[in-house]
């Protein structure tokens, strides 16, 4: 540990030793605190703290609080006389280092940080490179969350602060704030997952009208980006679509997609219903008789396939498409039923 010159390792009582009120970490898990007094009860402490002039902690206020429940009558410390901004910039680089810092209490000590002046007013970072020096992050990092505290100071609402730093960044893309809040707080309601983000974002750059759809739960986000598919590639073949046009087309497609999914739905469930109903004991007089159950597996066969050309004889391309997954599902499912078959 690097210390000024005329600084050496001390024995202290941490009863004559103050926490730092200003420092960027707030929260302890109690859990790890005790394990890391169980090491120290055996061990002691092997790394001193740091603290200043008077006897208040700069670093360390982790291993001091387990010290105390640990029972340690004495501590080792070094008194660290450089203060000022540099106090908070080693406290911040500190707890970086050993990742003990909460995405919140983090980015509260960057802006802090990035803030501070000195003496004569000046500001002490020229720029977001020399801020990450400082504390051992990337200037990317630096600018992430000083880019977030703008937006959340834009949209001056509560429940963006529930939106992580990464998640508003991420949004970055749009350029209307409100369609930005309707999303942070549909967040900050779990009606969107930050793994699907990306996609909404994608669907509020293309339609407001279908991102509210989504919001409203009115077309699942999966049909959505669907819609906004097919539209990019109407679109790029020179067609430019209105909102209104937008918005008939991913209801049509939430609807077919919709119908298609019940029928495969219904058909399963009958096929399933036929395979594992145990009829009556039947004596076999001719090799499929009119009551087989293999007979009425034929019939709904038959049934299916009628019912998919008919439906297929009316589709474009795209539908064609998204029927063609569906029965890659059921002829899928239905491997799994001829399986049960081979064990009767």
């Amino acid at each position: 540990m690097s210390k000024n010159k005329d600084n050496k390792v001390i024995l202290m009582s941490p009863e004559d030793i103050r926490q730092d009120p200003d420092q960027p970490r707030k929260y302890f898990d109690q859990e790890e605190l005790e394990s890391l007094a169980f090491t120290m009860e055996s061990q002691g402490m092997i790394n001193p703290i740091e603290i200043d002039e008077h006897n208040v902690i700069v670093t360390g206020e982790r291993r001091w609080r387990a010290a105390q429940i640990a029972g340690l009558k004495e501590i080792p410390c070094i008194v660290w006389k450089n203060g000022t901004y540099k106090r908070f910039e080693r406290q911040l680089a500190e707890n970086l280092h050993h990742g003990e810092l909460t995405g919140k209490e983090k980015d509260d000590a960057i802006v802090k940080l990035w803030e501070t002046k000195d003496k004569d007013g000046k500001e002490i970072y020229g720029n977001f490179a020399e801020l990450g020096r400082a504390v051992g992050l990337g200037k990317e990092s630096i600018s992430r969350v000083l880019y977030a505290r703008g937006v959340r100071e834009s949209v001056n609402e509560d429940y963006v602060l529930e939106v992580s730093t990464s998640d508003i960044h991420r949004t970055r893309g749009i350029t209307d704030i409100e369609t930005r809040k309707k999303i942070f707080k549909a967040m900050s309601e779990n009606k969107i997952k930050s793994r699907d983000l990306d996609e909404v974002v994608r669907i509020a750059k293309q339609s407001e009208e279908i991102l509210d759809k989504v919001l409203d739960e009115k077309i699942p986000l999966a049909r959505a980006t669907q819609a906004v598919e097919t539209i990019a590639q109407i679109e790029e073949m020179g067609t430019k679509l209105t909102e209104q046009q937008k918005e008939a087309l991913a209801d049509n497609v939430a609807k077919d997609e919709a119908i298609l999914d019940q029928y495969k739905s219904d058909v399963l469930k009958r096929v399933k219903k036929t395979l594992t109903t145990k009829p009556e004991p039947y004596k076999v007089k001719e090799p499929i008789g009119r009551d087989s159950p293999v007979n009425n597996i034929i019939k709904v066969k038959d049934e299916v396939l009628d019912n998919f050309r008919r439906y297929l004889g009316n589709c474009d391309a795209n539908e064609r498409q998204w029927a063609r997954r569906t029965i890659i599902t059921i002829r899928d499912e239905l491997d799994t039923l001829i399986d049960m078959l081979e064990d009767v």
